[in-house]
This record gives structure tokens, C-alpha cells and sequence, in this order.
């Protein structure tokens, strides 16, 4: 079994753990968030679309691609389980690759490009205290 079909198959184990769970305790969702879902993204990232990732987390960017001529750029890798995710604004020019999982392990690839555009296209919205504007996945499929 490849690693993307591996990745698969963990994510529907996860999510068939959520559904035990809340059949447990009904009142919780147990939505996997933050970091976990963080990494999936990451890992969707490095194998299916050639980012390498950082071996640890870093403040803006969470891998770089080399491109055709060696030069690196910095990727920013966002996933989400919503129809919406955040973005702060960037330090500088990189790329932004954001993805959408579903429970039956499959995902979609919603965006796929410079970071720096997706943040200009927001520029009317009002950020939130931490800095960070939202963005509906429908407007960066736009986007993209």
C-alpha cells in the first residue's frame, strides 16, 4: 500500500474513532482540529505535491518547494474540515496550498498558489485580534 493510500485509510480510522466517541458522549463533537489536522495537511503536501516539510514548526512557513531552476519557496500549508479557513499576513512572497479532508478519507486541494495573493484579495476585511482574516474555500477556488 502507498503512503497516500496509508494516509487514507488513517484519516477514516480517525473519524471512525470521532463517531465512537460521540456515540459516547452525544453532547461533543470530537472534531479533530488544530494540530492533527495540521499535519494531515502536511503530509498531503509533502507526498502527493513535492513540499518538503519542516522537521519542526516554524513561525510562518511550514516547508518549501525548489523549483525547476533551484530556487526554494517558502509554502505556507493550511487544512481545514470547514467551508472556511484563516491567514495571517505573510513576511514575505511564498506559496499557500490549502486543503479541505472529509471523514472517508478523501480531501480536495482548494487552493494552490502565491500566499501574497489570497492576503491582497482580502484586504477590505478587518482582521481579528490575533491578525488573522477569514477566507470561505469558495473564494479561493476563485481565486486559484
Amino acid at each position: 500500500m502507498d503512503k497516500l493510500a496509508q494516509l487514507k485509510k488513517a484519516i477514516i480510522d480517525l473519524y471512525s474513532v470521532v463517531a465512537k466517541l460521540h456515540s459516547v458522549f452525544p453532547d461533543r463533537k470530537f472534531t479533530p482540529d488544530g494540530r492533527m489536522v495540521g499535519d494531515i495537511g502536511e503530509a498531503i503536501a509533502s507526498i502527493k505535491f513535492g513540499v518538503i516539510t519542516d522537521k519542526k514548526s516554524k513561525k510562518n512557513w511550514d516547508g518549501y518547494r525548489i523549483d525547476s531552476f533551484g530556487k526554494r519557496h517558502d509554502i505556507q500549508i493550511k487544512t481545514t474540515q470547514k467551508d472556511e479557513t484563516y491567514l495571517k499576513n505573510p513576511p514575505h512572497e511564498g506559496g499557500l496550498i490549502v486543503f479541505k479532508i472529509f471523514n472517508d478519507g478523501e480531501w480536495e486541494r482548494c487552493y494552490d498558489g502565491p500566499i501574497k495573493k489570497v492576503w491582497n484579495s482580502l484586504s477590505k476585511k478587518k482582521p481579528d485580534n490575533t491578525g488573522a482574516k477569514i477566507i470561505k474555500l469558495n473564494k479561493l477556488k476563485e481565486i486559484n
